[in-house]
């Protein structure tokens, strides 16, 4: 709203043309007011006419913004006229400008639901009948519009809110209330803080005094959280304007849309960027080893013809198809579990022992529970933790002698199990165990002390921990050597039936 300067005098509203009807059965009069208004106000279409019964049926046949008639005319007063239109038209402009004025008039006609109520006068009153004009015209619009937006909101089902210049709420629809939690009798009226953090109130406060001073936008989007009365936090975007005002604030309006869904995929973005990076990194380092050592294996293979070579060609590819798989693997691990089946643990455990189990190892499940997981993702977080045990604790903690006398028993002893608490299970070998300074650099990609070894292995158990909501924690087994214990593990409910199929 700009103001513009004619005659001296400013006005700051002009949207659009406004369509004036004038009754009054002086045409002097008519012709005089017209002049005026037409002066006075930026953009006005002004019809005239001389009787309340043309006047009615001008408005059957337009539309109008306002209508200014005088009371004392022949037939059918100015009242009268005020009954008709407003049987028609309840919330259009309606202003009596009449030469006999009395309280008794002005009493009936208020009561009447008139607009306003002027006495007929000289340039100072014609010039108080334009600025009613201008100012009803544009009350009557920003109603017509509020209906419309509120129509076009309530089909979008945005949350809606109004906070008056005190501060507090003076509406919010029921999308609003079912955003929030709260109904709406217990928001009316309070402060925004009750449903938005202090981070957000103060965010709020600054996108207001954005949009209310002279130089600033005439609306601001910005995030914001809605805290729920059940203690959820919910990330919103708040579309905000202020209220239309001349010289004095009226408060703000808004909407918000939830945005959780865009958060969510902000952060699995930012992690698939993440494991691309890594991805990338551990590819452009890791991998060069056996592709050199092959290089080289094949420089000599050609020199000397000599068979061990090939060997170490055809073990380095090996070694890096591993490695490639297992990167491959790792790169999509961290992805969430969508569905999961009830398992039995030891069925998984066994069916894991068959693809990676060596002859230099043995295998025992002490108790076996059932649990909430990937059929999938659960057998390739214990091929793992089998393969770690049998790559890093070939001797485990069998004395030298009985390795000498016993050179077929099994190298490492792993064992499955429940955990005492029931919060979920664990995976123990006796090797050589893992030091405590060191435990924590495990799980991440490329870490390993094997010559032979990728390093991926633990880094696979730590992502497919994490997508199912697991805690995995590496200790010292009661042999001395490393244990890997799974917390927050789901138990599923005991008539549920596990799986039991190895696949």
């Amino acid at each position: 709203m700009r103001a513009r300067e004619m005659n001296g005098t400013e006005h700051r509203y002009a949207p659009g043309r406004i369509r004036l009807l004038h009754v009054d059965d002086d045409p002097a009069f008519l012709d005089v007011t017209e002049a005026f208004l037409t002066r006075e106000l930026q953009s006005v279409e002004i019809t005239t006419v001389g009787q309340p019964a043309a006047a009615i049926e001008r408005l059957r046949e337009e539309s109008f913004d306002c209508v200014v008639s005088d009371y004392e005319m022949p037939g059918t007063d100015g009242l009268e006229l005020l009954s008709q239109v407003r049987a028609r038209s309840p919330d259009l402009p309606f202003l009596l400008y009449t030469g006999k004025g009395s309280e008794s008039i002005a009493s009936r006609a208020i009561n009447a639901g008139v607009t306003g109520y002027l006495q007929k006068g000289g340039p100072e009153q014609h010039e108080r009948l334009a600025n009613r004009v201008e100012h009803a015209v544009r009350e009557y619009r920003a109603g017509l519009e509020t209906e419309r937006y509120s129509a076009v909101l309530q089909a979008l089902g945005y949350p809606t809110y109004v906070v008056d210049a005190e501060g507090r709420f003076a509406y919010v629809d029921d999308a609003f209330a079912d955003l929030t939690g709260y109904n709406r009798d217990e928001l009316v009226g309070a402060e925004p803080s009750i449903v938005k953090t202090d981070a957000s109130v103060e965010h709020a406060d600054d996108a207001l005094r954005s949009v209310v001073s002279s130089s600033g936008p005439d609306a601001e989007q910005f995030e914001i959280e809605i805290r729920t009365k059940e203690g959820d936090v919910i990330p919103c975007r708040d579309h905000l304007a202020p209220l239309p005002f001349d010289d004095e604030y009226r408060g703000c309006a808004g909407i918000l849309r939830d945005i959780t869904s865009q958060h969510r995929r902000r952060e699995e973005l930012a992690r698939k960027n993440e494991r691309l990076e890594e991805f990338v990194s551990v590819a452009s380092h890791d991998l060069r080893t056996p592709l050199m050592t092959a290089r080289t294996a094949a420089e000599l293979a050609r020199e000397t013809g000599e068979a061990e070579f090939f060997e170490k060609i055809d073990d380095a590819h090996d070694r890096f198809e591993r490695m490639l798989d297992e990167l491959l693997t790792l790169a999509r691990e961290g992805d969430g579990v969508a569905v999961t089946e009830t398992i039995d643990l030891e069925a998984a455990v066994r069916t894991a022992w068959e693809t990676v189990g060596s002859d230099a190892a043995d295998l025992s499940v002490t108790s076996s529970p059932t649990v909430e997981a990937d059929t999938g993702r659960l057998r390739r977080l214990l091929e793992n933790l089998f393969r770690n045990s049998t790559e890093h604790g070939s001797t485990g903690s069998r004395s030298a002698s009985e390795d000498a006398v016993a050179h077929e028993a099994p190298g490492v002893a792993i064992t499955v199990g429940s955990l005492d608490d029931g919060t979920g299970f664990y995976v123990a070998d006796d090797g050589p165990g893992i030091p405590p300074g060191t435990r924590d650099s495990v799980f991440e990609p490329g870490y390993t002390t094997a010559e032979a070894g990728t390093g991926f292995g633990l880094a696979i158990v730590g992502r497919i921990a994490a997508a199912h909501g697991w805690e995995v924690t590496l200790t010292e087994s009661d042999a001395g050597g490393a244990r890997f214990e799974f917390t927050g593990v789901e138990q599923p409910s005991k008539s549920a039936d596990p799986v039991n199929s190895a696949t």
